[in-house]
């Protein structure tokens, strides 16, 4: 693996971890409560969730292919 695939490879990691922390802050803690209505933070966090989902297929997808 070369050094700029191995960058990629954990900048795509961190990123789905990111999206679905964000997917779990938004829709249960307090923190967006009084910002976002209860339907805007579930839509948000499912939106979050199902993007986090669809970057770590991608990421499989594209590291199997290679090997």
């Amino acid at each position: 693996m070369k050094n700029t695939n191995s960058t990629a490879l954990i900048f795509g990691l961190f990123m789905v971890v990111f999206y679905f922390a964000a997917a779990f802050v938004i829709v249960f803690t307090s923190f967006f409560e009084q910002s976002f209505d209860p339907l805007v933070r579930y839509v948000l966090g499912a939106f979050f969730l199902l993007y986090g989902i669809f970057r770590a297929w991608r990421l499989i997808k594209q590291y199997s292919d290679e090997e």
